[in-house]
């Protein structure tokens, strides 16, 4: 076997056993993340409900991590840009998995960093180097990474203030809830810078990205409006922002698609 083609069999093989590990990981985990997350209440975790994100999430990483290990696409020149970052977030968050709920607080928002890392840089990839004539390019590996990348660049800030919460920092109050609403700005600032960088690409990648940001921006509003009118209220902007920036690129993407279709000339 070749250098190249070990190469290749590795990150194929790292990738199913990533996407493996973070879907099995929580049922070695112990007490579970959401009862350790509500032990550490804030006032910008969003509802229970907008964790069910993590479904489909999981769902396409499985699908994606199957097609990527078909020999067929063994040297696929896409699937091999993205396949080792893809990797690091999903090997990242099985271990997130297993840190948060043993209250290694600190410890897990590093490595959440990870997944962050991991899976905005696959994403940006994916949206430069998809090939447009290529179904599995727009429809599988897009989407895998615009939901994953979407759903972390929002739990990465949320996370941020459980872990000063869990630490004693933060105890509530306007002081608590201030730096959540400057967290949810920047958080919303970097989601929209995203959404620019990965418009050259497919629209299932940018859009995804989008709706996985602006559903946990929802989950924040629904959570927190009667707990806390500063950050339910910066959420809601933030999540009208988001939006907005959202139709901008796809309105400009469609402009651009029509005007690189050749013009019919119409015959007498």
């Amino acid at each position: 076997m070749r250098k190249g083609t070990r190469g290749d069999v590795a990150r194929q093989v790292a990738i199913v056993l990533g996407a493996i590990f973070q879907v099995m990981a929580p049922a070695l985990a112990g007490p579970a993340i959401g009862r350790v997350s509500a032990e550490n209440p804030t006032l910008v975790v969003p509802a229970d409900y907008a964790f069910a994100m993590w479904t489909p999430i999981f769902l396409l990483a499985l699908v994606y991590a199957v097609f990527q290990a078909l020999p067929a696409n063994r040297q696929n020149s896409l699937l091999r840009r993205v396949g080792w970052f893809s990797a690091l977030a999903y090997f990242s968050n099985g271990l997130w998995e297993i840190l948060f709920p043993a209250r290694q607080f600190v410890l897990s928002q590093v490595v959440f960093g990870g997944i962050l890392a991991g899976a905005i840089t696959a994403f940006l990839l994916a949206q430069r180097g998809a090939d447009p004539e290529r179904w599995a390019d727009r429809w599988l590996v897009a989407p895998a990474f615009g939901l994953l990348a979407g759903w972390v660049t929002a739990a990465f800030f949320v996370g941020f203030v459980t872990v000063l919460v869990a630490s004693g920092v933060l105890t509530g109050g306007v002081g608590e809830a201030a730096l959540g609403a400057l967290l949810l700005v920047v958080g919303g600032a970097v989601a929209c810078a995203i959404i620019v960088a990965g418009s050259g690409g497919p629209p299932q990648g940018y859009l995804t990205y989008g709706v996985a940001v602006v559903w946990a921006l929802a989950g924040v509003v629904v959570n927190q409006f009667q707990n806390s009118l500063i950050t339910s209220s910066t959420a809601i902007v933030c999540a009208i922002l988001v939006a907005a920036v959202l139709f901008v690129v796809l309105r400009r993407s469609g402009a651009s698609r029509g005007s690189r279709q050749p013009s019919k000339t119409k015959v007498a």
